[in-house]
């Protein structure tokens, strides 16, 4: 699973999805990661400003209001434009978005479906998730638009195309994996049915796994198929309620039953042990496949050490 662009690159230290620093440094203002993270921040004011502005007008309030899903959608349009402005400022193509590479997307979708039909398998198993019934008017779509696109697109781009990233050029691959997830799980208190102990099993089992998935492939396809097919499947197919939203509708009209350790109560199966045990197993076997292959980024002191100590003995070579 390792992708080659995980490498790192002997100029300076960073894989394929950083922008390549030159030696020795130039333009310090354009490779800062503190920087560039005000640039993105400013991308996303400025975008969310015009979102306002334009969702004033009558005919698009008066559709935003009988269609809340298209709310969600501007989420996803204010962090693509952030994004490119981010993009612009780096000087760099978005390899971890490459077309190239979209395959990764069919297989996140394969390991999303497999992890979420082996929580339900297990649930179903000790007599905890049960289908009552099937739901005919239901309408799938505006869920698939918004716990589905929105969020796989929109919270994988923030959290590991920008977030993640930026951490691991400062602080190391380690920190960056830490700080993202927990950044990712906390994100959820504001959720309608959130609870800490929600927002931390989602830090665990989703901040780690994505994030660790995303330094051993280097691909956003990957994490937003896995993100897509975890929450399409547990919430618009199996009923269940997804990260706290309020809602637990889906094609399937499913009661649970057991304590909410074991179904994830109000908050949903993301809350259950059963995830939380399956999806942190996967993440810390990512990292001990990030530990094996020796992609951990160092942090950015010590890649500048090491850098200094190689050109230091270089140029002792040359001078005896």
């Amino acid at each position: 699973m390792t992708s080659p662009h995980a490498r790192l690159r002997v100029q300076d230290l960073l894989p394929a999805d950083q922008p390549t620093k030159p030696r020795p440094p130039q333009r310090r203002w354009r490779y800062s990661p503190g920087i560039r993270a005000l640039v993105f921040v400013a991308g996303l004011v400025v975008a969310t400003v015009l979102v306002v502005l334009i969702g004033r007008m009558p005919i698009i309030a008066e559709a935003a209001a009988s269609n809340w899903w298209l709310v969600r959608l501007t989420e996803l349009f204010v962090v693509l434009a952030a994004y490119l402005v981010l993009l612009w400022i780096e000087q760099r193509r978005p390899l971890e978005l490459s077309v190239r590479r979209i395959g990764g997307l069919g297989w996140g979708l394969l390991l999303g479906t497999g992890l979420l039909l082996a929580v339900i398998g297990v649930l179903f198993t000790v007599g905890s998730y049960r289908v009552v019934g099937v739901n005919p008017s239901y309408s799938i779509v505006p869920d698939l638009l918004s716990v589905g696109l929105v969020a796989a697109v929109a919270e994988e781009i923030a959290f590991r195309g920008v977030l993640l990233r930026l951490i691991e050029d400062a602080l190391g691959t380690w920190a960056a994996i830490g700080i993202g997830g927990l950044s990712f799980g906390l994100a959820h208190l504001s959720n309608q049915d959130a609870t800490l102990w929600g927002a931390l099993a989602i830090a665990l089992e989703a901040g780690l796994l994505f994030s660790a998935l995303y330094v051993v492939t280097r691909s956003l396809w990957w994490c937003m198929g896995l993100h897509f097919a975890w929450n399409v499947l547990q919430g618009p197919v199996f009923g269940s309620a997804v990260s706290g939203s309020g809602t637990a509708s889906g094609l399937l009209i499913a009661q649970f039953s057991g304590p909410d350790w074991l179904t994830g109560g109000s908050f949903g199966i993301e809350s259950s042990v059963v995830s939380v045990v399956l999806l942190t197993a996967v993440g810390v076997w990512l990292l001990w496949v990030i530990h094996r292959e020796g992609i951990a980024v160092a942090p950015g002191w010590v890649r500048r050490r090491r850098l200094r100590d190689e050109a230091s003995s270089a140029s002792a070579g040359q001078a005896d």
